[in-house]
């Protein structure tokens, strides 16, 4: 696991936590550590950062999956690993091309897929994080209407998605390769409003990946008003029953049982396995 840390957070509390795994190997720190600020360009940095990590370490990966500290499993390492290897030329990432209209969250459950408006704003206006400020402010806007919009950038198709995907070992070098070729598309999308829920989509749907793109991204949640909400215990049975590998937005302060829960589901689930291997 390569495990980035927002700089803006002591990270001494994790690497109490973590320091073991990193001693054994099985935990690498992402450096350089970036500030990241919601919606901000810091996610896609970090994101691209940590990816770059894990392609230069040699580690023979099918498929590199980005989670946040509020995703977790809702299977069994087994399960996620078999799921993985059956699908090993394919990668999982939502989007969408626009669907013209708002979608309200009731016809969201479940996150089945992904739903965009089709509007643009959000990389061709040009968006800052001030001092004191939640979110960014974005340009042109009703006080200064009179700043030109920018371009698409050429070259990509006009889509959006969830920002945390399982990509496949080519599709992450090709997308590291391709930042690495297209210097100003980063300068660019420092600029844009949550730049990483549009690169990885626009960059693999506009290239000879896409047919080996599968439009799910694993993960179970529930919208609120454009915001997952948190994961409780009424969310375990809708959650086992999809399709999904992970859900999010947990938060032990909320609901501690529903983790106790689904480890608890993923043990039965190993057990299992072992029992029918033996039976075998």
């Amino acid at each position: 696991m390569f495990v980035h840390v927002d700089a803006k957070q002591d990270i001494r509390p994790f690497e109490r936590e973590l320091g073991p795994l990193v001693e054994s190997g099985r935990v690498e720190w992402v450096e350089p550590r970036i500030k990241c600020h919601w919606a901000g360009p810091g996610h896609l940095m970090a994101t691209l950062g940590a990816a770059a990590q894990a392609l230069a370490s040699g580690h023979d990966f099918s498929h590199l999956v980005l989670l946040t500290g509020q995703d977790y499993p809702i299977r069994s390492t087994a399960e996620i690993r078999r799921f993985f290897a059956e699908h090993r030329d394919k990668s999982f990432l939502s989007w969408s091309f626009g669907e013209e209209r708002e979608v309200p969250d009731e016809e969201r459950p479940g996150n089945e897929r992904w739903y965009w408006n089709g509007g643009r704003e959000r990389i061709v206006s040009r968006h800052y994080k001030l001092p004191g400020r939640e979110h960014p402010l974005s340009f042109p806007n009703r006080v200064l209407p009179f700043i030109p919009k920018r371009r698409w950038p050429e070259g990509l198709v006009a889509v959006q998605g969830l920002a945390y995907w399982s990509l496949t070992h080519e599709a992450v070098a090709y997308c590291l390769d391709y930042a690495r070729r297209r210097p100003g598309l980063g300068s660019y999308l420092k600029r844009s409003f949550a730049p990483d829920e549009n690169f990885f989509q626009m960059v693999l749907l506009s290239s000879d990946l896409a047919p080996k793109l599968v439009n799910e991204d694993l993960r179970y949640l529930n919208w609120r008003v454009y915001h997952p909400r948190t994961v409780t215990m009424d969310d375990l049975e809708p959650m086992l029953a999809s399709r999904k590998l992970f859900a999010r937005k947990f938060d032990p302060e909320v609901d501690r049982a529903v983790m106790d829960a689904l480890d608890e589901h993923a043990r039965a689930a190993a057990r299992f396995e072992v029992v029918h291997a033996l039976g075998a």
